[in-house]
């Protein structure tokens, strides 16, 4: 049983603190060592580090007030978490919301937040609220009020919202690999598993602040394995993976093509003839039916020097996955203009 550890309590200041700092520090190392910023990835961190210094401002607040402006902070961080981390899991998945939706889902958030914010006006959310010193750490005990289930309603709802979006991707296929999947319902059921346990058993040490670092990580690592194999690429791509599947290129008839479809032929050939010759060839072996694993073997190449070919390959082209990539592919090969990519090869060469 997670238990009050009453010689230990003394140290969990310093520990608020060291996570706290480690929360700016990431926040730094990504704006200085990340090229190409994801934008809900650095309010994510933002969101990170403001809970986990609201946390250790708790932890060191002397006075009643100063401890409910701390807990303000760290909802303010932790209430956006939970949009920052489904609109994540939303892009990793390529479900793109609509601006709606986002002003929706940024309303909502708002909504949560301020309910939080208002813990000591009305003796809703808290009925009341007094600060204890243990070991030099301060903590506040909290009788919950008649609106204070809301907030878990809140946070139940997107994680479920988050697991929901997960498998739907799996099941249309626009997440590649069942291990992505797994991740990111680790990454979701973590935060979860964490937030109940608080709730049944009480703990000195608020164990969220730790999850929250560990779920940037993950969420890191699934985006960067995402990006080398060009399942997600930052920025712009000329046309995306919904609108493509949306022509139904098995129904165009050879040499017949809808308005504007020239032009993007047109523009997707010119831009496949800035190719290097190695890029070249492994467009080919894509064009030719090959899956990115096989291509080591066909090319005698390391699948690091592949996975950044693909990375070069999906800025030229401007495509933002090997999916949307295969359904140019399809479409130039339904219309009868797959030669144009050849003929590119043949005049580059």
């Amino acid at each position: 049983m997670l238990a009050a550890i009453p010689q230990k309590t003394g140290n969990l200041t310093f520990v608020y603190g060291a996570v706290a700092i480690l929360s700016v520090m990431m926040v730094i190392c990504y704006l200085l060592w990340e090229k190409k910023k994801e934008k809900n990835f650095f309010l994510l961190f933002i969101c990170v580090a403001v809970a986990n210094c609201g946390y250790f401002l708790q932890s060191v607040s002397n006075t009643l007030s100063g401890a409910l402006w701390a807990n303000r902070i760290s909802y303010l961080g932790s209430a956006y978490l939970a949009l920052l981390l489904l609109l994540i899991i939303m892009d990793v998945c390529q479900w793109k919301p609509s601006k709606g939706m986002n002003a929706l889902l940024i309303s909502i958030s708002t909504a949560a937040f301020l309910l939080a914010a208002s813990a000591d006006g009305f003796g809703l959310y808290y009925k009341s609220v007094d600060l204890v010193t243990i070991n030099g750490m301060t903590r506040l005990v909290k009788e919950y009020g008649p609106l204070h289930t809301l907030y878990p309603v809140y946070l139940l709802s997107y994680f479920l919202s988050m697991v929901v979006v997960i498998f739907r991707s799996f099941r249309k296929k626009t997440l590649s690999s069942p291990k992505y999947a797994v991740f990111l319902v680790a990454a979701v059921l973590l935060n979860i598993g964490v937030w109940a346990v608080e709730q049944i058993i009480y703990v000195e040490f608020e164990f969220l602040c730790v999850s929250y670092i560990v779920t940037e990580i993950m969420l890191l690592l699934i985006y960067g394995m995402l990006q080398d194999y060009g399942i997600v690429q930052p920025g712009g791509a000329l046309l995306s993976v919904q609108m493509l599947s949306q022509l139904q290129v098995k129904t165009v008839p050879a040499g017949q093509l809808p308005s504007g479809m020239e032009d993007m032929f047109r523009s997707f050939a010119e831009k496949a003839s800035t190719l290097s010759p190695a890029e070249r060839r492994i467009l080919n072996y894509y064009i030719d039916g090959h899956e990115t694993a096989d291509i080591p073997d066909l090319a005698f190449i390391s699948i690091h020097t592949v996975k950044k070919h693909n990375r070069s390959i999906y800025q030229k082209l401007e495509v933002s996955s090997r999916d949307e990539l295969m359904l140019y592919i399809e479409l130039l090969r339904c219309c009868g203009r797959l030669g144009e990519l050849t003929e590119q090869e043949m005049t580059t060469e």
